[in-house]
């Protein structure tokens, strides 16, 4: 965390009189620029969570429509992100926000946040940093404070303003116009957490998460150390051309070299004073390629395994098995964190769409209705493809899925063109075997 940020939260706990439950540093950087194997692994299992999957709100009052467009643009604007930031960081924020009329979101990473109380996986206390904006003469930065009084079901807001670490008022900045204190009937704060299902194992009670990488920061300097220095063979790899003297001319600055003009060479038969292989060598080393790649694979691959993953995160994906029942196997250990974090996405999920009820609530732009949220998760990734050729194959010969269906599937045609292929195949087979039977009588 930015110690600027940090000092900032203290400074407002200290004000407010609460007691932070600070994070200890992860030690792998979500946000570092390179070869980062912490946000590639983010990357890839949030896509495998989130990709081909749905939010269904169930219902039909106008505040379930309210919330079905308010859920297509939650998962077209923030849920990936907010789903890489939490692999990648070990937690994250959703905050809806408001101007009266619209909803809109931000997602507020674990570097601009800590928690000042929990219970289970219910926050009752966050302070995190809104926004921040510089100016040539000073930097400012916008904090929220929000507080669950479970008793009374209540939920004070506090906003402060901050000119290089030093508390301003709201009204001499850009955040003008926004209420600096107050208290909303609820019985939870005004966002959603979405939390790395990786253990702490340095404290497994804590109520923050760690990483996707926590615990390989070892494995993870390996993997950049290998990386880095093969793009320095590379560059100190490059072809260099070494030329004799007589060659050149000299410039008529005095110091600087030419080669001489292409007309002031003479191309001759066999050689002079030994050939021009004395006067004109490269220099060209080959590259130790393979020496790097399986240095860099076995290292990916130590790190797969000691985050838990299947191969395929982060190394080249095992396809060649005797059957898809192993196949599918294999792709257990990465599909079951999967499940896992799909479970904390659900769990935020709620908490998000009750908050925007509440805000729709104090909005009154839609009027109060029953609805529910539903996930509708996609199995795509540990349904593979062999094991679905298979199943069209068998249901194709139990006559229970036309052929048009597999045609469909293994040439990726739409119905129409898919039965259009399959009667014109028949109709060539037809042929064929008219033309055979007519041969065969002529014979």
């Amino acid at each position: 965390m930015n110690s600027t940020i940090k000092s900032i939260i203290l400074k407002i706990a200290d004000r407010l009189g609460l007691v932070l439950q600070e994070r200890k540093e992860a030690g792998v950087n979500y946000t570092d620029k390179g070869l980062n194997p912490t946000a590639i692994a983010a990357n890839v299992v949030a896509s495998i969570a989130i990709d081909d999957s749905e939010i269904t709100i169930i219902g039909d009052s106008a505040r379930a429509e309210a919330m079905r467009n308010f859920a297509d643009y939650f998962t077209d604007s923030a849920e990936d992100i907010a789903a890489e930031v939490a692999l990648g960081m070990g937690d994250a924020l959703i905050r809806p926000y408001t101007d009266g009329e619209e909803i809109g979101l931000s997602v507020i990473g674990a570097d601009d946040f800590l928690i000042t109380a929990s219970i289970g996986n219910t926050l009752k206390g966050v302070v995190m940093k809104l926004d921040e904006y510089k100016t040539e003469k000073a930097s400012y930065r916008f904090f929220e404070y929000q507080g669950l009084n479970t008793a009374e079901q209540k939920v004070t807001i506090r906003r402060f303003a901050y000119k290089d670490g030093n508390e301003c008022p709201l009204a001499e900045t850009v955040w003008d116009g926004w209420e600096e204190e107050l208290e909303i009937t609820a019985s939870q704060l005004l966002l959603a957490r979405y939390k790395c299902p990786t253990i702490n194992r340095d404290n497994y009670n804590s109520p923050n998460g760690v990483p996707i990488t926590y615990g390989c920061e070892d494995i993870i300097s390996q993997v950049q150390k290998k990386y880095d220095a093969y793009n320095d063979e590379i560059d100190r790899s490059k072809k260099l051309i070494f030329a004799d003297r007589k060659l050149f001319k000299k410039n008529d600055d005095g110091e600087t070299f030419t080669l001489s003009p292409a007309d002031n060479f003479v191309m001759v038969r066999g050689g002079l004073d030994g050939g021009i292989k004395t006067q004109i060598d490269d220099y060209s080393p080959s590259i130790r390629e393979a020496e790097y790649k399986s240095a860099n694979d076995f290292n990916l691959a130590i790190l797969e395994l000691c985050c838990g993953f299947s191969k395929g995160v982060l190394t080249k994906p095992e396809t060649a098995f005797a059957t898809a029942t192993e196949m599918k196997n294999s792709l257990k250990k990465t599909f079951a964190y999967v499940k896992k974090f799909r479970r904390k996405i659900e769990d935020g999920n709620r908490d998000l769409f009750n908050a925007v009820n509440i805000i729709m609530n104090l909005n009154g732009t839609t009027p109060e209705g029953e609805w529910d949220i539903q996930h509708d998760w996609s199995y795509d990734y540990i349904e593979q493809t062999q094991e679905r050729f298979n199943q069209l194959i068998q249901s194709v010969n139990a006559g229970a899925v036309k052929t048009e269906e597999l045609t469909s599937w293994v040439l990726g045609l739409d119905a129409d063109a898919a039965k259009e292929y399959v009667e014109e195949l028949r109709a060539e087979t037809q042929a064929r075997a008219e033309e055979n039977l007519r041969i065969a009588v002529n014979e």
